[in-house]
């Protein structure tokens, strides 16, 4: 199991290091964060068992979950940048906080089980449980970078070594999601299609929280020429997703939006994307933005990301069998 690392003391008012210290240990938050034997040819009566299965599994959770921690390895960058520059300390301290409680949670979940989470049973396959446990080794390194950047946020090479160390981190991720989503894309759990819209909607998350961390980095002068060419790539994959979930890419096996509910999410996800990305492009032409800016893209980028997790979910709960 792992643990979250958060150290608690006194307030003490004085350097800047210290109010922000103070900041982190005056937030308060709460983490909330049988296969029916088929005996006849009756297709309905097959389909039917097919898709209890995969909620009695919670197949689709377990691929959006999983892409989830996708973003969570950038966001707990983004926020950690944005609370070292002073970009709306207080709610950036407490999203930095809360991205290390829900990493574990989701991790722990996709090994062991969360029926909070709609993730029913322990994980039995043994090549994926060795993914979930190199994902927590990764984590372990990210997380003593956390520590050490909330006990001294002046100090740049804290930033320094947790945006590198979340670059591995990313990778586990990756692959974890990549092996559940051909696991449970089977006709019993999740149709491979379903599949591939659950990855894709789910991944834009993560390329969200990617942009709100380089444009961070970038502002502050860290991994500048790195950073700018990672924001350029991620606008990129951003853009061209988004396009083909909003519209459908049939070369690419995407469908369109299955429903107006995840039309009109998408088409919001599209507008919040409109309002940033001007600022975005200033960072890349000018590698600077005024405080004010940098909060809006912030918060503009987080709550991209929760418009997107809503189609995500909306993609997970039309996946099972017969929603589309």
């Amino acid at each position: 199991m792992l643990n979250l690392h958060v150290n608690l003391c006194a307030c003490v008012f004085g350097v800047t290091s210290e109010m922000k210290k103070c900041v982190l240990k005056s937030i308060q938050f709460g983490l909330a964060i049988a296969i029916l034997p088929l005996t006849t040819i009756d297709a309905e009566a097959e389909q039917s068992a097919k898709a209890r299965y995969a909620q009695e599994i919670g197949a689709s959770e377990r691929v959006n979950f999983s892409g989830k921690l996708r973003m969570l390895s950038q966001r707990v960058v983004a926020t950690s940048c944005n609370f070292a520059a002073d970009v709306d300390v207080e709610k950036s301290g407490a999203d930095m906080l809360a991205a290390q409680a829900e990493f574990v949670k989701i991790a722990e979940a996709l090994e062991n089980g969360n029926a909070e989470l709609g993730i029913f049973g322990e994980e039995k396959r043994q090549k994926t449980r060795l993914h979930i446990n190199n994902l927590n080794e990764k984590w372990l390194t990210v997380a003593h970078d956390i520590d050490a950047l909330a006990s001294d946020p002046t100090e740049t090479e804290n930033l320094t070594a947790l945006g590198q160390n979340s670059g591995p981190l990313l990778d586990a991720a990756k692959v974890l999601v990549s092996e559940l989503s051909a696991q449970y894309s089977d006709p019993a759990a999740m149709l491979q299609a379903d599949a591939m819209l659950v990855d894709i909607s789910g991944r834009q998350r993560m390329l969200a929280q990617r942009m709100s961390k380089n444009v961070c980095l970038v502002a502050s002068d860290i991994t500048t020429d790195a950073a700018k060419d990672e924001l350029t790539a991620t606008m990129q994959l951003f853009e061209t997703s988004l396009r083909a979930l909003r519209s459908g890419m049939p070369e690419a096996g995407i469908k369109s939006p299955p429903n107006d509910a995840i039309s009109k999410g998408l088409n919001t996800v599209f507008d919040n994307w409109q309002a940033l990305k001007p600022m975005v492009e200033t960072v890349l032409a000018s590698g600077a933005l005024e405080p004010a800016q940098r909060a809006v893209v912030y918060n503009g980028m987080n709550e991209m990301t929760a418009n997107m997790n809503k189609v995500v979910g909306l993609y997970a709960q039309s996946s099972k069998l017969g929603g589309m």
